[in-house]
Parts: structure tokens; C-alpha cells; sequence
């Protein structure tokens, strides 16, 4: 037993070539990662009692892998439970502790979970053992052990609404230490001049994070404009000028004949370009068209951004390519004139940075515009106003460490100097 973990497998069926209905069930594995067990756990990782429905194409977010942890927790790492109705509040109240606190078997002193983590976990670990319970009368454990429903104030729905609250306290440990995101301006041109010249086959993943906000495996989700699959960029056009660019991520489709998924998009919704960043979009879309022209892609799906062999990048792929772009960048930085940008080199020889960087500069640059909370979810696509309000509280710290920026366009001189140059090599 001592060699079994609870996991998660994810089933994916794709049919009428694009539709993806994806099902995650909690399965037994082996030391080797084997399925040795099916369990049916995963009928109650599902929003409580009162959902009545779910959207067909829906997943179930991190619901099974957070129920995952519990039921390794009690079965295996700590309290060596036979059967699940054996649980008892105490055993959970030990779980979401030490989740908070980030003492986990598998959690390091880089382990880390945000407020919203650990109460996103709590939510869902009380609607799995609340329908579970519900299911199983005879469990030791009884939902008043559990939480009891408060009325409290919501904020967003303006109005008082009930809550589940545990019967007992959950703390979580705060972090000081400063995340490894922030980007000098000049350390970004020079990251996108690499990507323009060396790296064109992920231009446009690039482009659509820094300037229309999306999340990478989102950017991997765009089609191109005369896919069989609907157009996936939208150009609205006056007097020969675009004027909006608007970028359907309203459905995960199936981009790849070998149905590898690309990555997911966290809320669905029809992106626009950043009114500011038109300009430099459409020279970004552009270059990589002309790129791209007589390159092999599967015009069944119709991807946008696809790698050598025609098939839509997938987030993982993006990510070794981004990689190769650091490490190609570094030696750059490390010779510039201005001391930030050598400094932010030295940094990158010690920490590894995502292709999120590139969204957190357009979250970064918005603020300085002077977005509130409000314009900051809607251009970033988010569903919460916290990552809003994390950039909104430093924005002093934010003007302190970058150049004053007008309102009005992104001055990409610098980078468009370096694009000529690629051009006249075509």
C-alpha cells in the first residue's frame, strides 16, 4: 500500500473534428504511475449541492487534484484511513493546515500558496466531503463537524450571500519574498528583438501575451483568420486603418490531428488588443505571416502559430522555445550599457523565467496607463480583481522602477530598429 498515491487521469473526447468534452477521474496509481484501481471519488469534486448542472465541455478545474492530496493524506502520508467514510474533521483540519502552511509530503522551502489558493482549496475540499457525507450516512464524520453556513458581505454581488465556514481555524503562511517577474524595459526589447529575428515561429504567442494580455497556453488556442474552425483573429478596419483587433477565445477547440491538447483557456471570452499596442501588434502579425507564407499547417484546424511540422504549438513546446530565447538573450544584457538591464542578465543566469513574463509586462504597462481594477480584468481576461489589485498596490513602487509611459502609444523604436534589420536579412 505504501507504494499506492491517488492521481488524477484525464479523459478527452474529441468529436465532430473540434468539439473536446474532457472528464478527470481519481484513479490508484503503482510507484511506476500506473492506473492499478478506477475509484468513483471523483463524482463528488463538483461545486456543492446546489449545482445542478455543468457545462458539458467543462472540466473540473484543480478540484480532483486537490481532492487527491486529502485522500493520499489520510490514506497513505499520515493517518492510514481504510475507507474514505472513516475520515474524521480532525484529519481534515490537519490537511488544510499543513496545506496552508505548505508542510505537504512533496512541499519545499519553494513551496508557496497564496490566500486565495489555500481558500479555493478549503471551498473545494468542504463540497467534496459535504456530498460525500451526504452520500454516505453511516461516515464518522458529520457535515456540522465540518462548517457551518455565515452570512457575509460580497463585495462584487454587493448584497449578503451564505457561506461555508470550517468549524475550524485554517492558517496560511504569508510570502515576503519577492516573485522574479518584473522585466527592465530594455531587458524586453531585447527579449522580443530575439524572438523577431531568431525565434519567429513563436512571434505571434509572444505578441498576443505582451500585448493583448492572454495567458500562453491561451495564445496556443488562436486560430488563424480563415480557419476551417471560424476565424480565430477578427480585424475591424477604417479607412484602411485597423482599428480594433478582437481575438476569439470563446471555445477550446481540438487544433491538432493528433488531438494533443495545446493548453487550456482559463475564461473563455473575446479578447481585444490593447488600443495602445494596434500599432505594434499589426506589425508582429504581419512579419509572422510573411513568415510563415507556403509552411506547412493543417488547414483542418487552421492554428495560428504551428511548428515545423504544421501542428499547433502546444504550451509545453512554446515553453522550451521561450527558454531558448533566454539563454540566447543573457549574453546581450550582460553587455549593455545600462547597469538594470546587466543586473536583470545576472538574475536570469540564476532563476528561470516563463513566457507569463510577457503578460505581466502588459499587466505592468496598463497600470501605468492608469487602468483601475475593473479595466485591468477585463484587458488581462481575469475572473477575480485580486491580480488587479497586486499590480494597483505597487503602482508607486511600479513608477519608480519604469520610465514614465504615455497614455496615449507603446514607443517601440528600439525594437522596430532591430525588426528592420531582420527584414533586410530575409
Amino acid at each position: 500500500m505504501d507504494d499506492l498515491r491517488f492521481g488524477v487521469y484525464e479523459h478527452k473526447l474529441v468529436y465532430d473534428t473540434d468539439k473536446i468534452i474532457k472528464r478527470q477521474l481519481i484513479v490508484l496509481k503503482d510507484e511506476d504511475g500506473n492506473i492499478v484501481k478506477w475509484t468513483d471519488f471523483h463524482k463528488y469534486a463538483r461545486s456543492g449541492k446546489k449545482s445542478l448542472s455543468r457545462n458539458i465541455y467543462g472540466g473540473h478545474d484543480k478540484r480532483c487534484i486537490n481532492v487527491s492530496l486529502l485522500l493520499n493524506y489520510v490514506f497513505f502520508d499520515k493517518f492510514h484511513i481504510e475507507k474514505l467514510t472513516d475520515i474524521t474533521a480532525e484529519m481534515v483540519r490537519d490537511f488544510l493546515t499543513d496545506y496552508g502552511l505548505c508542510r505537504l509530503p512533496g512541499d519545499d522551502e519553494n513551496t508557496h500558496r497564496i490566500k486565495s489558493t489555500v481558500n479555493t482549496c478549503i471551498s473545494q475540499i468542504i463540497d467534496f466531503l459535504d456530498l460525500m457525507i451526504n452520500d454516505h450516512p453511516e461516515c464518522k464524520m458529520k457535515v456540522d463537524d465540518l462548517y457551518k453556513t455565515e452570512k457575509v458581505f460580497d463585495r462584487r454581488k454587493k448584497r449578503y450571500v451564505s457561506k461555508k465556514v470550517p468549524t475550524f481555524e485554517i492558517n496560511y503562511r504569508s510570502n515576503n519574498r519577492k516573485i522574479f517577474r518584473d522585466i527592465p524595459e530594455g531587458a524586453f526589447q531585447i527579449i522580443m528583438n530575439e524572438i523577431t529575428e531568431n525565434h519567429r515561429n513563436i512571434l505571434m504567442l509572444a505578441a498576443l501575451s505582451a500585448f493583448a494580455g492572454m495567458r500562453p497556453s491561451e495564445c496556443c488556442n488562436v486560430r488563424r483568420t480563415d480557419s476551417a474552425l471560424g476565424p480565430g483573429i477578427l480585424f475591424e478596419m477604417t479607412d484602411g486603418e485597423v482599428t480594433n483587433i478582437t481575438i476569439d477565445l470563446t471555445e477550446e477547440k481540438n487544433l491538432r490531428s493528433d488531438m494533443v491538447s495545446v493548453g487550456g483557456i482559463k475564461k473563455e471570452r473575446l479578447q481585444k488588443v490593447y488600443p495602445a499596442f494596434l500599432e505594434v501588434f499589426m506589425s508582429c502579425y504581419n512579419l509572422y505571416m510573411k513568415y510563415i507564407e507556403e509552411r506547412p499547417y493543417e488547414a483542418d484546424y487552421g492554428a495560428l502559430t504551428t511548428t515545423s511540422t504544421g501542428k499547433a504549438y502546444t504550451y509545453d513546446a512554446y515553453y522550451q522555445e521561450f527558454k531558448k530565447v533566454i539563454k540566447n538573450c543573457i549574453p546581450v544584457m550582460l553587455v549593455d550599457d545600462d547597469p538594470q538591464i546587466v543586473n536583470y542578465g545576472h538574475l536570469l543566469q540564476e532563476y528561470n523565467i516563463s513566457p507569463h513574463i510577457l503578460r505581466h509586462w502588459f499587466s505592468v504597462k496598463l497600470t501605468l496607463y492608469g487602468e483601475d481594477v475593473a479595466g485591468l480584468m477585463n484587458w488581462r481576461g481575469d475572473r477575480s480583481p485580486e491580480s488587479a489589485l497586486t499590480y494597483l498596490q505597487n503602482k508607486s513602487e511600479l513608477e519608480k522602477q519604469y520610465e514614465r509611459v504615455s497614455d496615449e502609444v507603446f514607443n517601440y523604436s528600439l525594437w522596430r530598429a532591430g525588426k528592420i534589420i531582420g527584414e533586410k536579412n530575409d
